[in-house]
Order: structure tokens, then C-alpha cells, then sequence
């Protein structure tokens, strides 16, 4: 399928900038729904989808070959209710647009934590690796729980609507211009670029976790709203392969001679055990692999670093759904 209009939700955020970026590219006519206004400058649908009737009317007369929902809280708030609140029923009231709009595929941004691993659990070992996405999903806070409900939510809007969804679970995604659920790796650039003491989100040097760059979500989201065959699947979206904690070291002294490397700060999901993703159903269904290897992420965000990205691209406080993990302020 051709991409020709996409409305991306959550396009002010960490992901959802990457996606505007990379469909601008191909020429793909853009609309973004966001409570923050978007980096690049195309429409904008300034609306909060958790208010049905507000997202309603923001979208009539409107037509969309794709819908991108990328917007999310990116962990787990504290409040079970605003987890429910965005991203579930935000998510159902999504998907009763993209079916009032008779959208030709609805892409749903979802996450590794589905089978259970998130920083804030403690980590218990998958029962085969590489997990694949035949693995039980069994999800143990409200920000994993509340991923799997959008998931399921996807499904059954293809199963019961014909409604045609996918949804792609993304582990950890690396990369620059880190705000919101990367947040983390904004700390790690603004270490690189002080460039004496660098903290790796790993307990030790031999735990084994799986990252995935920001630039290959974007072509997967692509990619999956694309292609026929990924109608009514669920995808793992990855790097080429997992790293252990003294690869990522080796990597950023190889870039920052002298610096100091230190273990021990655990917002990896392996949490000092072992993890690995299997990305084979994505590359038998629809011929998708990643590009971008873990080196290639680090350097990538040295690159922005060197190139004055911390001094132009001050994020602002993470206020929006698809930014951060707090409702707007009034």
C-alpha cells in the first residue's frame, strides 16, 4: 500500500518525531494530534484523544489512508486510573475514529513490556530465548498491563471490525533528541558530552539486553502500515542483535577516551539477567530488518551531541501524552 495521508498521534514526542521526519521524507502528507506542538511544521491537531467527544469533531471531514498511534504514557505513573485513562480508553477512542474514517491500517505503537519486562519489576527469566512473539505475555504493572489491553484492543477491532491494525512492541529505544520514554538517554548524552563519568543501564557488564534505534521504529512503523501482510499481527521491534553492558562501554569510551564507565543503574529490562528478541516474524512476513546496530545508536547520539543537539533541542517539560508521564496542566 502507498502511503499518501497519516495522521500520526503523539508526533511531538520522542518516537512520534522520528515517524513525522522519516514520512516527510517519502513525501507522505502528514497530520499530527498532539497536545505539544510538533517539531516540524506540518498540520496540527491540538485535541486530548481521551475526550471522545473532542477528538470526534477535531477529526470531522477528515480522511486518513493511515493512522499512527504512537502517543502514550511512557511508564507507569503511579495512578492506575490515568494509566487506564490514556492508554487504554484513549487508545479505544483511536480506533472507533480509525473505523468511523475507514482508515486502511491503524499502526499501534506497543511495547516488550507485554511479556513482562519493564524496569520496575523485578526480572524473571523468559522461558526460551530469543523470545519470539509466540512467548506468554504475562505483564506485572500497570504500565506493561495497560500496553497489552492496546494490543488486545487492536485485535479485536480487526477481528470483530475489520478494522485493519497492527501493533509493533518496542523494547528500549535509543537514540538523540531523547525526551519522554527515552528520557533516560538524554541523561546518558548530557554525560557523554561532560565527558568524565558515563552511567550504563545495566547492573553489570555481562547482562545481556536488547535496544532498538529510533530510526528503525520509525521504518517499521513504515513498514508494517505498508504491507498487507501485517494486517491483524503483532510484531517485535528490535535491534540486530542484544549487548552485554561491556560492549556499551566499549563503545562510548571508543568515543569519549579517558571517560569513566560506570554499572549498576538498572533501567535496562534485562535488570542483570539475560534478554534477546527475535525479529524473524517481521522479516518473513513483511521483509523488515533493522538497520541500525547498538554502536550505530551511540554514535549517532555523540554525533547530535558534537553537533550542538543538547544546546538546540532543550526538551520542555514533558507535559503532553506523547511526551511524558503527566496529564497537561490546565
Amino acid at each position: 500500500m502507498t502511503l499518501n495521508t497519516v495522521l500520526v498521534t503523539g508526533a511531538a514526542g520522542y518516537v512520534g518525531t522520528e515517524v513525522v521526519k522519516q514520512l516527510l521524507e517519502l513525501d507522505v502528507e502528514v497530520t499530527a494530534l498532539d497536545l505539544a506542538k510538533p517539531v516540524y511544521a506540518v498540520p496540527w491537531i491540538n485535541v486530548d484523544f481521551t475526550d471522545r467527544a473532542a477528538l470526534e469533531s477535531a477529526l470531522d471531514g477528515r480522511n486518513f489512508d493511515v493512522i499512527m498511534h504512537v502517543a502514550s504514557l511512557p511508564g507507569d505513573t503511579g495512578d492506575p486510573y490515568q494509566m487506564m485513562n490514556v492508554n487504554v480508553s484513549g487508545t479505544l477512542n483511536m480506533l472507533e475514529q480509525a473505523r468511523r474514517l475507514e482508515v486502511k491500517r491503524f499502526v499501534q505503537v506497543s511495547s516488550i513490556s507485554t511479556y513482562e519486562w519493564y524496569p520496575a519489576t523485578k526480572f524473571n527469566p523468559p522461558d526460551y530465548m530469543p523470545v519470539d512473539e509466540d512467548h506468554h505475555c504475562r505483564p506485572k504493572d500497570m504500565y506493561s498491563t495497560s500496553k497489552r489491553m492496546q494490543e488486545l484492543l487492536c485485535l479485536t477491532y480487526w477481528w470483530q471490525y475489520k478494522v485493519p491494525t497492527v501493533a509493533i512492541r518496542l523494547t528500549a529505544v535509543v537514540g538523540a533528541h531523547a525526551k519522554g520514554g527515552g528520557r533516560g538517554w538524554r541523561v546518558f548524552a548530557e554525560q557523554m558530552a561532560e565527558g568524565k563519568r558515563i552511567e550504563i543501564p545495566h547492573f553489570t557488564a555481562e547482562e545481556l539486553c536488547h535496544y532498538v534505534d529510533v530510526r528503525d521504529v520509525a521504518r517499521m512503523l513504515i513498514a508494517v502500515a505498508e504491507n498487507e501482510n501485517a494486517v491483524g499481527e503483532v510484531f517485535n521491534c528490535c535491534g540486530p542483535r542484544a549487548v552485554r553492558g561491556y560492549e556499551i562501554a566499549e563503545w562510548v569510551r571508543e568515543l569519549v577516551p579517558g571517560v569513566e564507565v560506570v554499572y549498576g543503574f538498572p533501567w535496562s529490562m534485562a535488570q542483570g539477567g539475560e534478554i534477546e528478541f527475535s525479529m524473524e516474524k517481521a522479516k518473513k512476513l513483511i521483509g523488515f530488518e533493522p538497520r541500525y546496530s547498538m554502536k550505530d545508536s551511540i554514535a549517532y547520539i555523540k554525533e547530535w551531541i558534537d553537533a550542538g543537539g543538547l544546546r538546540e533541542d532543550k526538551p520542555a517539560a514533558d507535559e503532553s501524552y506523547g511526551n511524558g508521564v503527566d496529564s497537561p496542566k490546565e
